[in-house]
């Protein structure tokens, strides 16, 4: 139990820091690149927050 709440957690973890990186990544290249990515992430998180809290919610 305490092993699956841990792997659940470090892959939240990995993912934000994923999309953190890109969005940078993507500063990087342009800043209207940038702005546009922020706003990409902020949508696949909004998603998978949702499928997070429906799944548990079973």
């Amino acid at each position: 139990m305490i092993g699956r709440l841990l792997w659940k957690w470090i892959d939240v973890i990995l993912f934000v820091i994923a999309i953190g990186t890109i969005v940078y990544g993507f500063f990087l290249l342009n800043y209207v690149a940038g702005v546009f990515s922020v706003g990409l992430a902020l949508i696949i998180l909004g998603l998978l927050s949702e499928l997070i809290s429906r799944q548990e919610g079973r």
